[in-house]
C-alpha cells in the first residue's frame, strides 16, 4: 500500500521501496520530518534497524515479510530488512523524511513462469520505465526469477 522513495536533495528519485504502513485505525503520520535516531539491531518486531522520525514512529524492518505491500503497521513504515539495511547505511540523523498520503497504490507481485517485466508492465497497465524504476533491485531487465516479488507502481 505504500512506497519509499529515496531522493537526492534535487528531488530526483534514486531508489523506491515497498512498505507497510499504518492500519486505518493507526494511521501513519503524515508531514515532513526529521530523523532522530537510529537504532540498530533494536527488539521486538523491527529487527535489523530502525530510524525514528516522529514521537515514537519510525522506519524500520519486519519479522513480518508478508506483511509488507499491506496497511497493517501501528503507524510505523515497515520495509523489507534488506532494503532498510540499505537505507540505515545511508541515512543520517537530521535527515529529512516527507510522508505523503497517497491516491495511487502499490502493491507487490511474485514473477510467474514466462513472466518478464515488459510483460508485467503491460499486464498491470503501468510502463515499463516506471516499473523498472520501483524495483531498483532489478540489475538486469533481461533476468528476473519465478517467485520474485515485484513493486507494481
Amino acid at each position: 500500500m505504500g512506497v519509499l522513495r529515496l531522493e537526492s536533495r534535487g528531488q530526483v528519485l534514486q531508489a523506491a521501496y515497498p512498505v507497510a504502513i499504518g492500519k486505518p485505525s493507526i494511521a501513519s503520520p503524515t508531514g515532513t520530518f526529521k530523523i532522530t535516531e537510529k537504532a540498530p539491531n533494536p527488539d521486538g518486531v523491527f529487527d535489523t534497524r530502525r530510524m525514528r522520525f516522529y514521537k515514537d514512529y519510525g522506519i524500520h524492518g519486519t519479522n513480518n515479510p508478508a506483511s509488507i505491500g499491506n496497511t497493517v503497521s501501528n503507524g510505523c513504515i515497515r520495509m523489507f530488512n534488506e532494503d532498510v539495511n540499505f537505507i540505515y547505511a545511508v541515512v543520517t540523523i537530521g535527515t529529512d523524511v516527507r510522508i505523503i498520503p497517497s491516491e495511487r497504490s502499490f502493491r507487490t507481485y511474485a514473477v510467474q513462469p514466462g513472466g518478464t517485466l515488459y510483460s508485467i508492465a503491460l499486464r498491470f497497465g503501468v510502463s515499463f520505465s516506471d516499473l523498472l524504476s520501483a524495483n531498483v533491485g532489478v540489475d538486469n531487465v533481461d533476468v528476473i526469477y519465478i517467485g520474485q516479488e515485484l513493486v507494481i507502481p
